[in-house]
């Protein structure tokens, strides 16, 4: 190839210099840009080292690691954010629930009185759209249920 560029064996060695100075410093940059994306810059820059061009690609086209991991710590703190603020609005409800028992004088609760046994079922005037609380275990539900979908007391509705 010498012979045909016409060039001294001087020329030569610096053009080789050149060449390899340029192929040293790409690989370089290669791994930086590998280690940006999270990962190791040994393994980036001898991949463009070995195979300059194919492995410049290569480390051009690898995901970002670096990346996925930010956003994927991203989600997991977004999501854990959301799990708290739903045990906190679930704990406020439920808190709720414990104050706010409806009494025997409204019109869908209960029509018996408290001291009934407690395999009698819960009797209540109609069935209705409402939300009621089972007199056993106080949760809240539909008013048009057969029984407690938590304890399984049954319902009984005097106007059917």
């Amino acid at each position: 190839m010498i012979a045909l560029l016409d060039i001294d064996a001087t020329d030569a060695s610096i053009l080789s210099l050149l060449i390899v100075m340029t192929w040293a410093v790409i690989s370089f940059f290669c791994g930086r840009y590998g280690r940006e994306k999270g990962y190791s810059f040994w393994l980036c820059f001898l991949l463009c080292l070995l195979g300059q061009l194919i492995g410049l690609l290569a480390v051009l086209l690898l995901p970002d690691l670096a990346r996925i991991q930010a956003d994927a710590a991203g989600r997991a703190r977004g999501q854990e954010l959301e799990i708290a603020a739903l045990k906190r609005r679930l704990s406020a409800l439920e808190n709720a629930d414990a104050v706010h028992a409806p009494s025997s004088q409204e019109s869908f609760g209960p029509a018996a009185s408290d001291a009934a046994p407690p395999d009698t079922p819960a009797v209540f005037l109609a069935r209705t759209e409402e939300v009621i609380a089972c007199p056993r275990c106080g949760r809240r539900q539909k008013g048009g249920r057969d029984a407690c979908y938590a304890c399984g007391l049954p319902f009984r509705y005097e106007h059917e």
